[in-house]
């Protein structure tokens, strides 16, 4: 370990030690002494702690939509950042990298609901419609005497619709709406738009900007953008239900940057590989979303593909030579 590494690891610790609580009279000393003892101690801490700060200012003053939820308790229930997880949030702040690429969004804390990378999360509304939130997602809820509306932020969630013939149940995004003839369903929302997967009975699809519709039944998928939808392939919804229940991704001779992509927004660091060199790389295969590092080695032990870990927060994937 370097001795700047050293220096920000220490920092961290501290600033993690006085977010648990007070600090003891020889903790505190100790505390200053160490950022008395170098001007990069100090010049770190300042740096650590504006950061930190930061995020915990991004929390919403407003109260959460608690109507939506069937009980106090679960309005209460946020993706909590493990003490190891806000330490390396620290240390690239301090190195200078984006919260953004750690698989951190701040925007997620201002959500109704989220969950931190890898961490699923179950959730029974008032009504008694249950959604799932995978791994890295955010919704807010908004529900009225008149319709029943989710807004999916980022991510993917699974939605078991309970029946209310009075009020509507819709999943919104930027990209359009999903609204339920029936029952379950999965919706996603990625960079390049939306995708719905149907479970169980029927959803309306509807673009956002343009008067497009269509009605997609059981087993079926379908791609929404802005201006424009359609049908992609069907799936075996059993299969999808078990991918969910064991946080599992399921690919079939899907391109490697995809597969990378989906396990890259369940990491707490950076995976970085370029898109180009593997490009013509393809994968079928069943991979833990709950354990991304396994899932690398899984495909490092089919493809040509070689782990290069420059820190537990910065991995980057390479295309093996020929010759190796």
């Amino acid at each position: 370990m370097t001795a700047q590494a050293s220096i920000e690891q220490h920092a961290a610790e501290w600033i993690l030690r006085l977010g648990e609580g007070e600090l003891s009279e020889a903790e505190r000393q100790a505390l200053e002494a160490w950022r008395r003892q170098d001007a990069r101690h100090e010049a770190t801490f300042t740096r650590m702690q504006a950061i930190l700060e930061q995020m915990h200012s991004l929390r919403p003053q407003r109260q959460p939509v608690r109507a939506a939820l069937r009980t106090p308790a679960n309005a209460q229930r946020r993706a909590q950042y493990p003490r190891r997880v806000l330490l390396g949030l620290a240390l690239l702040a301090a190195l200078g990298v984006p919260l953004s690429l750690s698989g951190w969004h701040p925007q997620n804390l201002l959500a109704d609901l989220h969950t931190a990378p890898a961490q699923w999360q179950s959730h029974t509304l008032s009504d008694g419609t249950r959604v799932i939130l995978e791994g890295n997602s955010a919704l807010d809820l908004r529900f009225s005497a008149h319709e029943r509306r989710i807004e999916l932020l980022r991510g993917k969630v699974l939605v078991d619709v309970a029946h209310d013939s009075s009020r509507p149940f819709v999943v919104a995004t930027a990209d359009g709406t999903f609204q339920a003839l029936g029952t379950r369903f999965v919706v996603a929302r990625g960079g390049a738009g939306s995708e719905l997967t149907m479970l169980e009975s029927q959803v309306m699809v509807r673009s956002a900007e343009q008067d497009k519709s269509l009605a997609v039944g059981k087993g079926g998928r379908a791609w929404v953008r802005r201006d424009d939808l359609g049908l992609l392939a069907s799936i075996d919804p059993a299969s999808v239900d078990q991918a969910w229940q064991r946080h599992q991704l399921v690919v079939e001779q899907s391109p490697l940057v995809d597969v990378l992509d989906a396990l890259a927004r369940q990491r707490r660091g950076h995976l970085s590989f370029d898109r180009k060199a593997l490009a013509d790389l393809r994968v079928s295969a069943v991979l833990p979303l709950d354990d991304s590092e396994r899932a690398l080695q899984l495909l490092a032990e089919v493809l040509p593909i070689s782990i290069h870990s420059h820190t537990a927060w910065w991995t980057r994937i390479e295309r093996r030579s020929a010759d190796k």
